[in-house]
């Protein structure tokens, strides 16, 4: 077959455009440290790129949630701790109340003390976590103890979505802590029923097994707050593997060998060089030169 100088030309021209795409694709592979810039880089390893990006997006999600459950749960602890210490002092002030050798002044200033202590009971009972109030239910907007009692009737789960169909409840309902009955009375009408009765000069004892079915409640809540407290922790834990081992199938499928492609960049810069030193070699000859 025939070459013709157009031929050449063409043919050059194609090959220092080839040269100049490879170099573009390792270039810009240097610029953004990923070896798939686009779908068309490679459409299999593009799918997966996709699927780990989703996965993570999702686990990193879970993990939030479960974090935000766990920070919820922390601070339900604390403000049950709190009501713990509340009650054991009102147990104390109730047998320091019921030992027989107290005038009625000692009697009236303990009473005084319980009410105060009351007071306290109503502070937990509206504890917050930002904004939203711990003990309402699912009514986290409003404060569910108001006018010297616990007014909330909300007894709904707050339940967090922390895997993948994996739902945990991470309130208390204020109801089964405030409102427990136990002779008749919750919580807050045992302790004014104790101040009642040093008021009156008589002995409370009567109310110390009352208040000790009180505590035993709260405590078993508690112990219910620090089982799903541990589970959480696990969540976490278990959501933070997960998203390392994601983040590191998705950086071996898309991140670029840095040092591989900065050498196939010089690599191809060489090759380029020589394209366009032949090129100019092979289609300066014109028939003037020949001529000449």
């Amino acid at each position: 077959m025939r070459v013709t100088q157009n031929m050449l030309s063409t043919q050059v021209i194609r090959n220092i455009q080839t040269n100049y795409r490879a170099m573009s694709s390792y270039q810009e592979q240097i610029s953004s440290g990923k070896a798939i810039n686009r779908v068309s880089d490679d459409p299999v390893k593009s799918v997966q790129i996709m699927s780990y990006k989703s996965a993570l997006a999702e686990t990193e999600q879970f993990k939030r949630n479960a974090e935000d459950g766990l920070n919820w749960l922390e601070t339900t602890d604390n403000a049950l701790d709190d009501l713990t210490q509340v009650l054991q002092k009102v147990r104390e002030l109730t047998v320091q109340g019921s030992n027989g050798v107290n005038n009625q002044d000692s009697l009236d200033t303990i009473a005084k003390e319980l009410k105060s202590l009351k007071g306290n009971i109503g502070d937990i009972a509206n504890a917050r976590l930002g904004d939203r109030f711990l003990f309402a239910g699912t009514d986290t907007d409003t404060a569910p103890f108001e006018n010297g009692g616990f007014v909330s009737s909300n007894d709904q789960q707050l339940n967090w979505n922390v895997g993948q169909g994996i739902y945990m409840k991470v309130n208390v309902n204020g109801t089964d802590i405030f409102n427990f009955q136990s002779g008749g009375f919750n919580l807050v009408e045992t302790v004014e029923k104790i101040a009642g009765e040093l008021e009156a000069g008589h002995d409370p004892q009567q109310y110390l097994d009352h208040l000790d079915k009180q505590l035993n409640n709260l405590l078993a809540h508690r112990s219910i707050v620090g089982s799903n407290v541990n589970q959480l922790e696990m969540m976490v834990n278990r959501h933070d593997q997960t998203e390392l081992s994601t983040k590191s199938m998705l950086s071996k499928t898309e991140d670029a060998d840095l040092t591989k492609v900065i050498t196939n960049f010089t690599t191809q810069q060489t090759v380029l060089n020589a394209a366009l030193s032949s090129g100019a070699k092979a289609i300066m000859p014109t028939l003037v030169d020949f001529l000449r």
